[in-house]
């Protein structure tokens, strides 16, 4: 079991894109805005969309407004794979292009809810070059069993990446880029170290949580309202006796922050991303011990 503790993208770490940020104008305090009107502001680690609540709308910061004059509607769609919410994803018609540098050391990155082709994911240090340089197919051949699965069952694409090998770099550029010959989407691209909590056992648990709606009219007619769901995850892990005090450290201080949880690194369906609703760590002997995990994903 592995875990990427995600390091905050600020403007500092981020370089750049070619996704312009250019959803609406940038908000101007001496223009009157009408009601319904829609303004960005791209001032550092803000990068947000804000719609007008009133007409004579005029010298408001949104910012820092309280709701009276704005709403905001969401970060801008540069910036909405950096937002944390990952059912919102940047996107961009032929792929696209991010550059970050972290000034702390770097060693995994994840993709979440992401849909494209391919990923190719590059590290470049100032002073040794290209250190890493590696495409991912994100196109699934999970139950492509025979030749006519191959040809005739539909296409289907993993919705998320995990990566474990960068070389352990400080301030090297990550280069990130989507290609798709359609629209390249992606609700969240995480970098961070990563950390290695033991073995999953077998017999771990996938599921999801619907938020789908069923209503009932008199006539007993079934109406579902299609809704968002988030995976589900029930794991044992098994440690060193030894590492008992890391492992419950780690766990402790993840305790409010959404985390990538990967149960079986070969295999893409066991990435979760979302929070652990508790945990138990049992002393089983001075050798092992057992910990069980409930991960409650975001999406």
């Amino acid at each position: 079991m592995k875990l990427i503790r995600p390091e905050t993208v600020t403007d500092t770490i981020f370089q750049s894109s070619d996704v312009p940020e250019a959803d609406y104008s940038a908000w101007a305090g001496g223009t009157t805005y009408a009601d319904g009107d829609r303004v960005i502001v791209t001032t550092p680690n803000i990068h947000k969309i804000y719609e007008s609540q009133q007409a004579a709308n005029t010298g408001n910061d949104p910012t820092t407004d309280d709701g009276t004059w704005w709403l905001e509607v969401s970060s801008t769609n540069r910036w909405k794979l950096f937002n944390g919410i990952v059912q919102e994803q940047t996107e961009q018609a032929g792929g696209m292009e991010y550059v970050l540098q972290s000034p702390t050391v770097v060693n995994s990155l994840a993709l979440i809810n992401v849909d494209c082709g391919e990923v190719t994911v590059q590290m470049v240090d100032a002073t040794e070059g290209t250190v890493y340089d590696e495409t991912f197919s994100l196109i699934s051949d999970s139950g492509i069993q025979d030749w006519y699965a191959y040809f005739f069952e539909p296409i289907v694409r993993d919705d998320r990446l995990a990566i474990f090998d960068l070389p352990p770099y400080a301030g090297a550029d990550i280069t990130v880029t989507f290609t798709d010959t359609g629209t390249a989407k992606c609700g969240a691209l995480i970098i961070g170290q990563f950390a290695d909590l033991g073995f999953s056992q077998h017999g771990a648990s996938f599921s999801i949580i619907d938020y789908s709606t069923k209503t009932t009219d008199s006539q007993g007619r079934v109406t579902i309202t299609d809704g968002p769901y988030a995976n589900k995850l029930e794991v044992d892990v098994v440690l060193d006796t030894s590492a008992f005090g890391v492992a419950r450290s780690v766990l402790t201080d993840l305790r409010t922050t959404p985390v990538v949880w990967v149960a079986e690194p070969d295999n893409r369906n066991s990435i979760v991303y979302g929070y652990y609703r508790e945990f138990d760590i049992i002393l089983s002997n001075p050798t092992t011990s057992r910990c069980s995990l409930e991960i409650e994903g975001l999406v």
